[in-house]
């Protein structure tokens, strides 16, 4: 029988021209120009509501860690470690050195990220920000997370650079993760369908080969690591945040394609199935989707009033706020229903959600007061396959 990930060569050749690409929704943002489509005669931008995840950031805490290094620790300890080993295990050294005191935190690279966007979205639409029109107020709103918090300043500070006429207000809090942002705890269903997917993938990881590249002797290594699976998840996961810190050693570099493969294909399917459009719990994901949605209407209804002054709502949450809505309201690439067991056949979690990930949705309105909507997700313009374009 052919593996799986046979089915998920169209990602195969990305993978190998960035191993990072297998870090799924841990990848940086991968920022591709291309041109936009102009709007048709006599249409001029003069409302943007939008929704971005924070940037890059730290592992929200140490449990990854957990699964690997003290078994890192114990082999080096008894000689086993090979000299990939060995360069490994002090690469994660560094990485896990500079978490400490900053456990889910933004990272420098995540301000980064998020100032290119400000940048990009003034220097697209620069008539929204003009103040030209009236519309000279710009409201944020953001999770009280640390992350989400700094990057809204980091998004804005440029947009103010750019726009001296604007005035920009704050706000974040709970109050804003009840659309924003769920709370996983208060839907069980999807954890456990989470951990069946997983499971039911694990035959896809070949932990010898791994014990091959990181031990000089990987039956006495086996012998010291108890769980096999779950030390591998562990390797990559610390390889996959890795990319988005100030060190950024390459840790990918040290395994075989399929390894990586492997696990990508895992949490891929794994984030489809909890967040995504899975034909198994999408209508489940459309409950988390719905406030966030209903918050979009209502200020856009607000915005195109009569004398509005509004020019942006800019909100900063999650992955597991945006990706609820592209899902539930159907962009291209979401629109279709897979299982999840079959996910990695059809979607990218590391395409659709990496850090910094957005949805921008840019309206237009001419003198008649008739409204056009582009959208704009991870900044490449993008449509609803259900909704004919005009």
């Amino acid at each position: 029988m052919a593996p799986a990930w046979s089915q998920a060569e169209r990602f195969v050749d990305a993978l190998k021209e960035n191993p990072a690409r297998a870090a799924s929704n841990y990848q940086s943002y991968e920022f591709v120009d291309t041109e936009l489509t102009p709007a048709p005669k006599g249409y001029k931008p003069v409302y943007i509501s939008h929704y971005s995840r924070h940037g890059s950031r730290y592992h929200t805490g140490e449990s990854y860690f957990k699964l690997c290094m003290p078994f890192m620790k114990e082999c080096e300890n008894q000689g086993l470690l090979s000299e990939a080993g060995k360069e490994w295990y002090k690469d994660a050294l560094t990485v896990y050195d500079e978490h400490k005191g900053m456990f889910g935190m933004l990272t420098a690279l995540g301000s980064k990220e998020q100032e290119g966007l400000g940048n990009r979205i003034t220097e697209r639409f620069p008539e929204v920000f003009s103040g030209k029109n009236g519309r000279t107020e710009v409201r944020n709103r953001c999770t009280r997370v640390q992350r989400s918090i700094v990057s809204m300043t980091s998004f804005n500070t440029v947009v103010a650079q750019h726009s001296p006429s604007l005035h920009f207000s704050y706000a974040a809090g709970d109050k804003f993760r009840a659309y924003l942002n769920c709370d996983p705890e208060n839907y069980p269903a999807l954890d456990k369908f989470d951990d069946q997917v997983e499971d039911s993938l694990k035959h896809l990881i070949n932990t010898s080969r791994m014990f091959q590249v990181l031990f000089n002797d990987p039956e006495a290594a086996a012998r010291i690591i108890d769980n096999p699976y779950n030390f591998s998840k562990g390797v990559l996961l610390v390889s996959a945040i890795s990319p988005n810190t100030d060190a950024h050693p390459d840790m990918f570099k040290h395994f075989h394609p399929d390894d990586i493969l492997g696990h990508w294909i895992i949490r891929n399917n794994i984030f489809y199935a909890g967040w995504a459009n899975s034909a198994e719990m999408a209508s489940e994901v459309a409950t988390i989707a719905r406030p966030l949605i209903h918050d979009i209407v209502i200020k856009a209804e607000e915005a195109l009033g009569e004398n509005s002054t509004l020019a942006a709502d800019f909100r900063f949450g999650h992955d597991t706020g945006l990706l609820p809505l592209v899902a539930t309201i159907g962009i291209n690439g979401m629109h279709e229903k897979w299982s999840a067991f079959e996910a990695h056949e059809y979607w990218s979690s590391s395409e659709f959600i990496p850090m910094a990930s957005s949805l921008q949705m840019v309206f237009y309105q001419n003198k008649k007061g008739e409204v056009l909507v582009k959208l704009l997700y991870n900044e490449k313009e993008t449509s609803i396959p259900a909704l004919k374009p005009t």
